[in-house]
């Protein structure tokens, strides 16, 4: 059963030793900037996912007050040693219900990835997240900074509605 538990002294360890496959890292930041991250973006909320009692992913989103109200999911991921159990899938259902929970106006969320996560855009589009015909400009991931590759500068955005 996938639960989530917000980022403490009991779980700070186990979160920050989360990591994806290497082929993964150029995707996003490892959790330990996302936590500290969380530092000068207050409305920021990280939770340490959970199945069972093992630490098995992370998650990092925001509330956004807009037309209509929104989460955005900031980071997603699931550690090395647990993908390819459906527990990607089955995170992002409960991470769902757990938004809706803790912001009752929401009526989508919205995430980005970019054009290259192939992998990624395939289980969020079975999971309902459809692209919104935006793309947005971002920061290149700190561990992969390739001025070389216009794709590092850019995200799909994508929304699951209620």
């Amino acid at each position: 059963m996938i639960t989530f538990r917000n980022v403490d002294k009991n779980n700070f360890q186990a979160a920050i030793r989360l990591e994806v496959h290497e082929n993964q890292k150029c995707f996003m930041e490892d959790n330990l900037f996302s936590i500290a991250e969380c530092v000068v973006e207050k409305d920021f909320v990280t939770k340490v996912v959970y199945c069972g009692d093992e630490p098995i992913g992370f998650l990092l989103y925001y509330f956004v007050k807009d037309e209509p109200d929104y989460v955005f999911l900031h980071r997603y991921m699931i550690d090395k040693n647990h993908q390819g159990k459906g527990l990607g899938r089955a995170t992002l259902e409960a991470a769902m219900d757990l938004f809706k929970t803790e912001f009752p106006s929401i009526g989508c969320v919205e995430l980005m990835h970019y054009p290259d996560n192939k992998i990624g855009a395939a289980m969020y589009e079975v999971l309902g997240f459809v692209p919104t015909g935006e793309n947005r400009e971002s920061e290149p991931c700190r561990c992969e900074i390739d001025t070389k590759n216009p794709d590092r500068y850019v995200e799909i955005v994508r929304r699951r509605y209620y």
